[in-house]
């Protein structure tokens, strides 16, 4: 069997938050169990927002430092905050009828690389700029770190990792570009989408692995993604696992908008109380 995975699953703006500050609050309250996810031989698997988490782990920055930043964030609404709350109104509805007359998953993710594709959205280089300031590293580490994205063309789910050959940036920016909101990302000559279009956590990924923790900036059983599929889990029947999903308070701190950046501070703080209180489930999982 080999060493225990990570699994950060999507959540926008407030799910990268969320998910370093519960990190951060199980190295106060449980410093040995963060210390064994943080060894080198643990898999990360990052899919959207928690590709972002998953690179900056990876790249072996203190999580203090990743954490600041989100502690800190600017809490004053802008226009944009309001523009992207549609735009999430928008693909949850194309997600759904996605699905209605298609025979494949793969089918189903063509018509919502459709609407990517189609949609007016800022210019992809200036969208992998910035994901790449916010990395640690501009380097694949030397760990197994593992991100996901969906080809917008022929909906074909894609595994990113160092043997790839691609930018690290570039896999992220493609991890994270929700339909209609950011620019599907060029790599190889295809068009690359969020790996949430998906599963909100891929966490399949982790098969093979144990122990697997499975970290979920949603509320468990939320509409349409929030929710780890079960067959997701029983690709992990035989290993010891954990679901971690956003608690009642840490849901009202995100707000209604995952990508809204001003509620970044509140839903950190959520995410460390969380993960204060995670300690001895966390420890009796890797111990």
């Amino acid at each position: 069997m080999a060493s225990g995975a990570l699994v950060l699953a999507g959540g926008g703006s407030v799910g990268i938050a969320w998910e370093l500050g519960y990190l951060a609050g199980l190295k106060t309250g449980n410093a040995d169990a963060l210390a064994k996810i943080r060894e080198p031989d643990t898999t990360y698997v990052g899919t959207s927002a928690g590709s972002v988490v998953a690179a900056m782990l990876a790249s072996g920055a203190p999580l203090e430092q990743l954490l600041q930043p989100e502690l800190e964030a600017e809490t004053t609404a802008s226009a944009s905050a309001g523009r992207s709350f549609w735009s999430i109104a928008k693909i949850a509805a194309v997600m759904a009828s996605s699905r209605i007359g298609t025979r494949s998953p793969e089918a189903a993710r063509r018509r919502i690389g459709a609407f990517a594709t189609a949609a007016r959205t800022g210019s992809e280089d200036a969208w992998v700029a910035s994901i790449a300031r916010r990395l640690p590293q501009s380097e694949w580490p030397d760990r197994r770190l593992l991100i996901t994205a969906v080809d917008v063309a022929s909906g074909e789910f894609r595994v990113f990792d160092k043997e790839s050959g691609v930018d690290l940036a570039a896999a992220v920016a493609a991890s994270c570009s929700v339909p209609g909101v950011f620019p599907p990302v060029s790599i190889e000559g295809r068009r690359y989408m969020d790996g949430g279009m998906r599963s909100v956590a891929n966490a399949d990924l982790a098969a093979g692995c144990d122990p697997v923790l499975i970290l979920v900036p949603m509320r468990e059983g939320g509409p349409g993604i929030g929710s780890v599929s079960r067959d997701e889990l029983d690709t992990l029947k035989h290993t010891r696992s954990h679901v971690a999903y956003a608690d009642t308070e840490s849901v009202r701190a995100f707000g209604r908008n995952p990508l809204n950046t001003t509620t970044r501070a509140a839903s950190a703080r959520a995410g460390y109380r969380q993960g204060q209180l995670a300690g001895p489930v966390v420890q009796g999982l890797w111990s």
